[in-house]
Parts: C-alpha cells; structure tokens; sequence
C-alpha cells in the first residue's frame, strides 16, 4: 500500500513538474495591447488621464518603424508580430473578416487549416510577399506562440475608412495578434463602428461597445490587441479639413480615448501588463522626418518612471517595431526562436518625457541635415583631390605656386580633419539643425589652428589628426558609443541599418586612420614596434568586442590590415602560406568574439547572426552575403562616396605613370608609412568584400592612403624638386 502511495506522489510530482509555466503564469496577468495609430506623444500628452498617470508611472520610447521591402502601416504591424522586419501582401490583399460559414469555407480551402473567429482570408497573399523578403521573417510569429502555449488571443476594432461609395477594410492590428495562418481566435474587428457626420469619413469607434466588448473578452482572454481606429481616420481624413475643423474633430477624438483608456486602467488588475503604441507616425510627422512612434509600458514591474531600451538599440529610449512581439512573450515566459527582437528593459528617469523629446528633435535635426553636410563633404574631398592633381601637371603655368599650392595642401588636409570634427561635434549636444552644423564649423576650424600650432611638418600634422581621431573612435566605444550615435557622419535611428557600436563609415575610418597613424610614429622612430602591436590590438578589442564597437566587416577588415602592417614593419616576406594565416586569423577571431558574445549575452549583430545560423542553419550565410553584395551594387550606383574611391583611383592610376617612379621616391623617402598603405589598401578590399556597405566603408578608408599620398607628392614635385 505505501509502495502505491509513493508511487502515486511521484506520478503527481513528474506532472506538476511537466505543466509549462505559463500554464499558472496566464491565470494571474493578462496583456492589453492599445493601438491609435498615427499619432505622436506630444497628442498622447493632450490626453489628461494618461498624461496625469505618465506624471507619476509608466515607461516610453520611441519605436523604430522600419519593415521589409518598405516602411509603412502595414509592414510595422506585421514587423511587431514576425518578431523581425517583414513584408506582406498590398492593402487590397490583406482581408481579415469575422469567421461566417461562407468564408470560412472559402479560407479553409484555400490555406488548409480551420478557420477560427478571424481568418485572413487571402493569408496566401502575404505569405507569398513576405517569402521574398530580405529578413526571414516568419508572419504571425507572436499568435502561433501563444496559441500554442494556450494564451487565448482576441482582438478588437479596426482603422476602416470611407473611399468613394464603399468601406475599404483596415484591419492591420490582426497582423499581430495572427498565427502563422492569418488567424485569431477570438475578437470583434467588424460590429466596432458607428456613423458620426462629425467626424472623420463620417463614422467613429462607438467606444461604448469598445469598453464592452473590452469587458468581454478580458474575462475570457489572456491577450487583447485593440485597434482604437480614429486617429488613422483623423489622418488620412486631415487633407478636407481646414486647421479649425481639423482641431476640433482631433480634440474630441483624443477626449474619446482618453475616456476609454481611463475606463480600462480601471478594468485591468495590478499584475495585468498595458502598453499603449502607435505603429506608425502620421504622414505629417513621416514626411517631416519624424518617424519614430511612441510606445508607452505600464505594468507592476514598471511601477516607477522612465524610458524604455532593448538590447536590439542599446540606445536609451528607443526600442524597435521587433522588440514589441518578443517583449509580450516575455511577460509570459514564452519565446520563438525565428523572433530577433529584444526583450525591451527599463531605466528609471523622472524627466523622461522631456529627454526623449530633446533626443527626438536631434536624431530628426541630425537627419535632416546629414545628407547635406556629408555630400559637402565628400565635395570636398574629391574636388579638393582633383584639383590638387590638376595643378601639379599644370604646375609650369601657375603663378606663385609655392604659395598656390601651400593653400591647396591645407585645403586637402581638410578631410582628415573632418572625420574628427564630426565626431568632437556631440560633445556640444545641440539639437537644432543651425546647432549641428555651427558646431561642426567651429570644431573644424579649431582643429585645423591646433593642427598648425603643433606640428608644422604635413606628414606629422596628418598622423596627429589620424591618431587622435582612433583615439577618440576607441574610447567612444569603450563608453557606450555616445558620440557615434550622434554622429552626422554615422547610423540614424530612423532609418535602423544599425543603432550602436561603430557604423560603416567610420569602420573604414577605424581601419585606415589606425595604420597611418602608428605607420607615421614608427616613420619618426617615435614608438617601438612592440608599442605599436599592442596598441593596434586594444583598438582591435575595443571595435570589434560586441558590447562596444560591435563591427563584425569591421573586425575581419582590421585583423587582416593590422596583421599585414605588423608583418611588413618587421619585414617578413609574404607568400601563400602568410595570406592563408590572415585569413585564418581573421575567421579564428571573430569566432572568439561571437563565443563571447553569446556567453556574455551581448546580443549583438555577430551573436544575432551566430544565432541565426544555428536555427534555420548554413543558408543563412549564403542569404547573409547575398544581401551585401546587392547592397553593395546598389551603393555603387545612388552613394556619393563611390565618388572617393572613384577619384581615388585615376589618381593612383595616374601617379602610377606620371612622374615616372613616383611610388619608388615614395617608398624610398618614407618606407614605414608606405607599408601602411598596403596594409589599408588590402584593408579597403577586404571591406568591400564582408560589408553591406562596403563602398562607404572602403571609401572612408581611402581617405587616410590618397591624402598622405597627394600630399608628399606636391611636397615632392613642387617644393623639394624646385629646390
């Protein structure tokens, strides 16, 4: 009998045991997810119950909007359910409808699944679209999770509108809360409207039957995913309106849902999560180049205040579309191993508003700006390469050329001077676009004075700016990449391509100023070479490490030059055998750094792509280098720096013939700092081969070999030859 009962207890024991813990963890908290999209937080602050709460708890961030094979609505939607950035089918194709008997036979012969309360009932659509897509993404990620750990899903409202005589269907928010076949189970997206001449398309949200129907489904669901619809029909109404019209319908639309969410904080409990989102900006806001959209977290582990961070940004108050699915699931216990978005973290600030309105205004400034000042400045670079070369022919025929070309040298040797100057720029932390660029301005001319006073010798004066530049890139990195991401010669958070550690641009940087400027030490016997081995491998560590600089292209790039300017500076002879322990070095590091990264769960871009590998296997790095190739030729054709290397190259190729053995005299006269050029060269190279922006990368790099190049020249053919 106690054999039995022993027996009983353990089988009782190994069952408990088995039960996921989300089994227990769905009954005490629900998730109440609430969409007005197309708003901004400075209207969410018009609202004065939330504003009066976010006085007092919750957490906001701006959200990175970004999709697959374009940026809009629907792409955000489906983005914040993949788990990563993903495609679907065009607007007419995206048809989610109650369940009746007549389309329920319609969906299930054609997708060959069940149909449950809501079905997309063109899902193939979307499918198809999201299959040619860049990121892998696989729709409806966020549902088939819960689905599958028994969280009941409901979703409720929609964004309709009235085009001509007939209703055109939006009912994006099912792109979230769907499974991988376009279903929810449970919800109300078509009873949810009423007409209101009032109002935008003449018809509003009856928030009556919204809060009921709130009510409903929160005893019945784990998961509600509302769509509050009027502010998307405010929106794409604005264009009738005149600016009093459209004030007042805005203020009694945002008096509508401030009541609605009011009724909710006090339908929910205190263990219940509440995020408020607007999945994309209004298409003022977008056209204007704020596009980033507020999300707002309340839950009792988020009973202080501050801002919200993931690890996907690692930038204080800005989170990504990614992030939002894979923080749900997290709230649950629960995760999806195709979902690369982060869990989203908080940090305590009572200012938190005002700091991510200061920060927003100068990521937006900073946008609007970077296009100009970067093409002036590549301007720069090549026409000042150009003429510099045009006028050493034409040297014969220039008056005064001593003093003609004293001014065009120094005018070259603005683009070393520049990269640094945009980078000393943050520290001022302007956040107007007059701001960013006199800061600039300033910083360059200060530079360029200290440049003077120091150091009279040009070779010297370059290595200095080169130094001090890599310096500033290492200790940056070291310290969180402040002055990167505020770079205007570097990522944008808007755009998303990257939001941390050293982007493309200043990878080359970090390749070539490095070489050039320990080359010029070691030219001027200022350094030993054992100094210069350590110095290159710290700035290595501090680039390439995932929780500082982060750059994988980077890290290959500047394992194979710095590895080659060792080798030359201590003459060893290269051969097959040498390239081969390059290119193993290269691998062999960087598959320590990826180690480090997932152990120390830096969940960086390498330990994300490691990650990848290891989940849907070694295709993804055939997809992976496929993507930067087409990057890359694409860059070849629309960037201007394509123009550096461009120019970079006649002139090698002219200086190559003309004077005759140009490069022996240099190689002769400064036989450390020409090693240095190869190194880079090869470094510029292997760039363009790992890194989706190659060109750029390559042609930052090229700044730090062509300059030094044309500069000894002139020096070489103008001053010392007449002489």
């Amino acid at each position: 009998m106690k054999k039995k009962v022993a027996s009983l207890l353990m089988a009782i024991m190994i069952l408990v045991s088995c039960i996921p813990s989300n089994s227990f963890a769905q009954e005490d908290k629900k998730v109440i997810f609430i969409n007005m999209d197309r708003t901004n937080l400075e209207n969410m602050m018009k609202m004065p119950f939330l504003k009066e709460k976010l006085s007092k708890e919750g957490y906001i961030g701006l959200m990175n909007i970004k999709g697959d094979r374009g940026t809009d609505d629907k792409r955000s939607y489906a983005t914040i359910g993949a788990g990563r950035r993903a495609n679907v089918a065009n607007d007419e194709y995206i048809n989610f409808a109650q369940r009746t008997d007549e389309n329920a036979k319609v969906y299930e012969s054609a997708v060959g699944e069940k149909a449950k309360a809501i079905n997309d009932l063109t899902i193939n659509m979307s499918l198809s679209a999201n299959k040619t897509g860049e990121y892998g993404a696989v729709l409806g990620s966020l549902g088939q999770t819960l689905s599958e750990n028994n969280i009941k899903t409901a979703v409720l409202g929609n964004a309709d509108i009235i085009v001509g005589d007939s209703i055109t269907k939006n009912r994006n928010i099912a792109l979230i809360a769907m499974d991988n076949y376009g279903r929810i189970p449970a919800g109300n997206i078509e009873d949810i409207n009423i007409e209101d001449s009032s109002m935008p398309f003449g018809m509003r949200t009856d928030y009556d039957k919204l809060l009921n129907e709130t009510k409903k489904y929160y005893n019945e669901s784990d998961a509600i995913f509302i769509e509050l619809g009027d502010t998307y029909r405010l929106d794409k109404y604005k264009k009738n309106l005149n600016s009093n019209t459209y004030d007042k319908m805005r203020d009694s639309i945002y008096s509508n849902i401030n009541n609605y969410i009011e009724s909710v904080f006090k339908l929910v409990d205190e263990n219940d999560v509440v995020y408020i989102t607007s999945t994309f900006p209004s298409d003022f806001d977008y056209k204007n180049k704020r596009r980033l959209s507020p999300v707002v977290k309340f839950s009792k582990e988020y009973n202080g205040k501050g801002i919200l961070v993931s690890a996907t940004t690692r930038r204080d108050g800005i989170i990504a579309n990614l992030d939002l699915g894979v923080d749900i699931l997290n709230e649950y216990g629960l995760s999806n191993e195709h979902m690369v978005g982060r869990v989203i973290n908080k940090i305590e600030k009572d200012d938190n508003i005002d700091y991510l309105s200061h920060e927003f205004d100068k990521i937006v400034s900073i946008s609007k700006v970077r296009a100009n000042i970067v093409n002036t400045f590549v301007i720069i670079i090549a026409a000042s390469w150009i003429i510099g070369m045009l006028a050493v022919f034409a040297r014969k025929k220039i008056p005064y050329k001593k003093k003609v070309f004293a001014i065009i040298k120094e005018f070259i040797k603005l683009g070393i001077i520049m990269p640094l100057a945009f980078l000393v720029a943050p520290m001022v932390n302007y956040r107007t676009e007059f701001g960013i660029g006199s800061s600039i301005i300033i910083t360059t001319i200060v530079l360029y004075i200290i440049g003077r006073i120091l150091f009279k010798d040009d070779i010297k004066n370059m290595g200095f700016f080169s130094l001090i530049t890599i310096i500033l890139i290492a200790i940056d990195s070291i310290f969180g990449t402040y002055l990167m991401q505020n770079n205007i010669m570097s990522y944008d958070a808007m755009i998303g391509a990257r939001y941390y550690g050293i982007g493309n641009e200043y990878e080359g940087i970090t390749i070539a100023s490095a070489v050039f400027g320990f080359a010029v030490l070691l030219q001027y016997k200022k350094i030993p070479k054992w100094l210069t081995i350590i110095s290159l491998f710290v700035i290595l560590i501090t680039s390439a490490y995932p929780s500082m600089g982060a750059n994988v292209g980077g890290a290959i790039s500047e394992i194979v030059a710095y590895l080659l300017f060792i080798m030359l500076i201590f003459d060893v002879k290269l051969d097959l055998k040498k390239v081969v322990i390059l290119g193993l070095s290269a691998v062999g590091i960087v598959s320590i750094f990826a180690v480090l990264d997932l152990v120390t769960g830096s969940q960086s871009h390498l330990g994300g792509f490691v990650s990848q590998i290891l989940v849907e296997g070694p295709s993804v790095i055939i997809n992976t280098f496929g993507r930067k190739i087409q990057m890359n030729l694409k860059l070849a054709q629309t960037s201007i720096w394509v123009n550096i290397l461009l120019a970079g190259i006649v002139i090698i190729g002219v200086l190559i013939f003309r004077p005759s053995e140009h490069f022996k005299r240099i190689a002769k006269k400064y036989p450390v700092v020409f090693k240095g050029f190869i190194a880079s060269m090869v470094g510029c190279v292997v760039t363009l081969l790992v890194n989706d922006s190659g060109i750029v990368a390559a042609s930052t790099a090229s700044i730090y070999i062509l300059i030094p190049i044309i500069i000894m020249s002139i020096n070489m053919i103008i001053f010392e030859d007449d002489k």
